[in-house]
């Protein structure tokens, strides 16, 4: 608010996984800032540095957040869903809930749809239940066999079925809950048992359909264009779907 004499000149960044605490404007400007040490607060902006702003790096993101909307924004921020690198993002004014994108992932995957069609929503857009392939992905940290790592050829991240052993490590871990235990099957589709009849169960998730030519299968079964997988850091590409 440079009218009130205070700017914000620094940003704050990030090394690893971290809770951020998100106080409105209005607080930071009538609570916050008032009783806070002159000493300790940034020198504002000169009038000169407000009227040259055209080289601002942040300048096109700016306009990009205004074309998504504030609400969208602070929904996909509070949600953390910018750490995602391949978001499944659903236009509920498109989308006529046939379901069609969860029968084309169970039918790429044994009949075991890597993905939940629900998940948190924000006017027209809803972010569903699937693995995000974050940029920090927690869920990796602690498992026991490193089942669950990045391919090399993408950087996404996928599950070794042949080493997971079944410990809920990542799916615990998940803060998007998008990593499911599921009973393991075998070649013919029969349940697989351990020396005691108990059925083995096995970390599953989305893959990105990476044995496909084509891509996610969710999003080439969508019949009118409402599904889609996106890096959310992206604002153009959202915007630009939005917009369509």
């Amino acid at each position: 608010n440079p009218s009130a004499g205070i700017a914000s000149q620094t940003s704050l960044r990030v090394i690893g996984y971290t809770h951020t605490l998100f106080i409105p404007t209005a607080v930071m400007e009538s609570i916050v800032l008032p009783g806070a040490p002159a000493h300790l607060l940034p020198a504002p902006f000169t009038a000169d540095e407000l009227d040259h702003d055209d080289d601002d790096p942040l300048k096109e993101q700016g306009g990009l957040g205004t074309r998504v909307g504030p609400e969208l924004l602070e929904f996909l921020t509070a949600n953390r869903f910018f750490n995602g690198t391949a978001t499944m993002v659903i236009d509920l004014e498109r989308c006529t809930r046939c379901d069609d994108c969860v029968r084309a992932c169970a039918g790429t995957h044994d009949n075991n749809p890597r993905f939940l069609r629900h998940g948190p929503s924000a006017g027209r857009v809803q972010v569903a239940q699937a693995c995000m392939h974050c940029t920090d992905p927690v869920c990796m940290i602690g498992c026991p066999t490193g089942a669950i790592h990045r391919e090399a050829a993408e950087g996404n991240v996928v599950i070794n079925q042949s080493t997971c052993i079944g410990c809920s490590t990542c799916s615990n871990q998940c803060p998007y809950e998008a990593i499911r235990m599921v009973e393991a099957r075998d070649g013919e589709g029969a349940f697989v048992t351990d020396n005691e009849m108990r059925p083995i169960l096995k970390a599953t998730k989305c893959d990105l359909c990476l044995e496909q030519p084509g891509g996610p299968a969710c999003e080439r079964a969508c019949p009118h264009d409402a599904l889609k997988r996106m890096n959310l850091t992206n604002l153009g590409e959202l915007a630009e779907w939005l917009e369509r």
